[in-house]
């Protein structure tokens, strides 16, 4: 479904609204207003304004903003400044970017820092961990190794601008790479080329990706606020050399209200490589 039109939507109401109630009227005029263009992107709108505005109650005014949270049409964040009207409030209600188009692309076809810079992004990265382990039993299975051997793991994050978190990534190495752990600790370093410095060549790779919601744990990490209805798209990327062997393992985290992924492939199986085609 390539999407609805804002006619579509503003002609669609929400099957279980109360209809005629003081807070589904206000719902519905808040919603036309964004939707029509009165509310720019990014604007604030606090829960003081349409309580004066619309007679609504707190808890009402709640409701409200979280549906349109829902909808997307409102995004929520959590208040680092507690200056003025907002000295009591713990989230900032702001008019949310409608346009998907204007989301980080990442085409998927590099390395994590140099796939994520291209199209005008101007993302930080920063090595927040790198130490050697032993595999686990899923890590073993998917790097081919026997359950306790030596591996190497780095975890990066990737910031939008200072201080916005936008997606976190732990790689998982084989311990072939423990020479070069120095050259991994640096946040511009291009894993596939330190591959090739190793002998190894890197092929081709495989990625699952899943829609999630967000735990605790993770909206601590990535600042969000507890209300925030976005999703995490949660990437499984396996990296093969030309005989099928496995290279690297990536599990990225990325924010599902921030990021697109662009993919490109074969369209016919004929021109996937036999030894890496049920990769």
């Amino acid at each position: 479904m390539r999407g609805p039109t804002t006619k579509e939507v503003l002609d669609t109401q929400p099957s279980d609204l109360r209809s005629n109630t003081k807070t589904s009227l206000a719902y519905l005029d808040i919603r036309k207003k964004i939707l029509n263009g009165e509310y720019k992107t990014n604007q604030i709108i606090t829960p003081k304004s349409i309580d004066d505005e619309y007679k609504t109650s707190n808890t009402s005014t709640q409701i409200i903003l979280l549906r349109l949270a829902g909808e997307g049409l409102i995004k929520i964040s959590p208040i680092t400044e507690r200056t003025g009207s907002n000295n009591a409030a713990i989230n900032e209600y702001r008019v949310a970017d409608l346009n998907i188009r204007h989301r980080m692309s990442s085409t998927r076809q590099s390395g994590f820092m140099s796939d994520v810079t291209q199209n005008n992004n101007s993302p930080h990265l920063e090595v927040k961990g790198l130490k050697p382990l032993y595999a686990d039993a899923e890590i073993a299975s998917l790097l081919n190794i026997a359950e306790g051997d030596n591996i190497i793991f780095l975890r990066s994050y990737q910031y939008q601008k200072p201080g916005v978190l936008v997606a976190i990534s732990d790689t998982y190495l084989p311990y072939f790479f423990s020479p070069l752990m120095p050259e991994l600790d640096k946040p511009d370093t291009d894993l596939y080329q330190l591959m090739f410095k190793l002998g190894k060549k890197p092929f081709w790779c495989t990625e699952i990706v899943d829609v999630v919601h967000s735990t605790v744990l993770e909206r601590e990490i990535f600042g969000m606020s507890t209300d925030d209805p976005s999703a995490l798209l949660k990437i499984k990327r396996t990296v093969y050399n030309e005989d099928g062997a496995p290279l690297s393992v990536d599990f990225l985290t990325d924010r599902g209200d921030i990021y697109r992924l662009h993919y490109s492939f074969p369209l016919f199986a004929s021109d996937i490589p036999d030894k890496v085609r049920n990769k």
